[in-house]
């Protein structure tokens, strides 16, 4: 357990380090740092974890291999390598190494977010399953031999939680014999789906719908507001996500979209009947191909999608936390309940 909670918390401070070092880097860059000594400098100021990955990249550089190649060993997760390989086709390097760690950064905001939103839940569950045991063990058998003495029963609520905790062990065992094996079997086929398959699974997650799709057209937009801003045309845009293995989703999806724009289909008939991409992307296309800012239009909107994403996981959190506390609450307000009712009836008895 410790083991797994030492490598857990290093890897929550490697990615800590890359992600300030990419935005370091990327500004570095901008001043006009050679990629190699940026890499040098960040190196002083890293855990070693991070330090021994950027000696593998230094090596991969030396060899001659492109910028998003000599990282692909790096220990991120794809999406964030993703950014590197289109900013490096598009020829901007600092702003992709800036976002790439900015997006990093918020990716671990969310996820201590999340440790922070279940910690004081997960905390009071424990005590409370404490608190049964030690029912379990001292206080539901005096409660029975006194009912037994007296010939008298306990109250309806103090029975039901009385056969509840009775029960318990055995409800506990079962939900894991179920669930453990199924668990297991779901994430196995998951990973034997195609990447769209995938997506489409998520998207019929309660509550997933609106996230995921907001995700891929935020990314879809700005990369491909990106390489259109640099003078290339649709389809050689179309050809760079097609070429990178980051996404697989998204690679597959733009061989798919090349497809039917060469079948005759317009760029906004495709994109509305893609069910996950927002339907505003569509009217964003339209009104950026008839004025002539397609690619500006599209980094703005992916701007304005990145700011609503930050925005619903705020809400998410403010939305569940309190429906976890009143969850918690409620169990041990019965526990109250199922505990003094009994002794109410017994003083009453005496």
């Amino acid at each position: 357990m410790f083991l797994i909670l030492s490598k857990t918390q290093s890897r929550k401070q490697h990615l800590q380090n890359v992600a300030s070092s990419f935005i370091r880097i990327g500004r570095l860059l901008e001043q006009g740092y050679p990629l190699e000594a940026a890499l040098r400098f960040v190196q002083l100021h890293v855990i070693q974890t991070t330090s021994d990955q950027i000696d593998e990249v230094l090596v991969n550089l030396k060899e001659g291999h492109s910028v998003h190649e000599a990282f692909r060993s790096f220990d991120i997760p794809a999406s964030i390598k993703s950014f590197l390989y289109f900013y490096d086709h598009q020829g901007n390097l600092a702003q992709g190494f800036t976002h790439a760690g900015t997006l990093l950064v918020q990716r671990q905001k969310v996820l201590a977010d999340i440790s922070k939103l279940l910690r004081y839940p997960l905390v009071l569950i424990f005590f409370c399953a404490l608190v049964l045991l030690l029912m379990f063990q001292f206080v539901i058998p005096h409660f029975r031999s006194f009912f037994t003495m007296m010939n008298d029963t306990p109250p309806l609520l103090t029975q039901v939680f009385f056969s509840f905790v009775n029960h318990l062990p055995y409800i506990v065992g079962g939900c894991l014999v179920i669930l453990v094996p199924l668990i297991l079997y779901l994430i196995v086929k998951f990973q034997k789906l195609s990447p769209y398959q995938r997506t489409m699974k998520l998207m019929s997650v309660p509550f997933c719908n609106g996230y995921v799709k907001t995700v891929i057209t935020y990314i879809f937009a700005l990369q491909l507001g990106k390489f259109i801003s640099t003078g290339m045309s649709l389809q050689q845009s179309l050809l760079q996500f097609q070429k990178q293995d980051y996404l697989p989703f998204l690679q597959q999806e733009c061989i798919q979209i090349s497809h039917e724009l060469h079948q005759g289909q317009s760029f906004q008939e495709i994109l509305y009947n893609k069910v996950y991409l927002r339907t505003e992307l569509t009217y964003v296309v339209d009104n950026g191909e008839r004025t002539g800012y397609l690619g500006n239009d599209l980094e703005q909107y992916s701007e304005i999608l990145f700011l609503e994403l930050e925005e619903d996981l705020k809400k998410g959190f403010r939305l569940v936390q309190p429906i976890l506390f009143l969850f918690v609450g409620g169990f041990v307000f019965l526990l109250f309940l199922a505990t003094m009712l009994p002794l109410f009836q017994m003083v009453g008895s005496l």
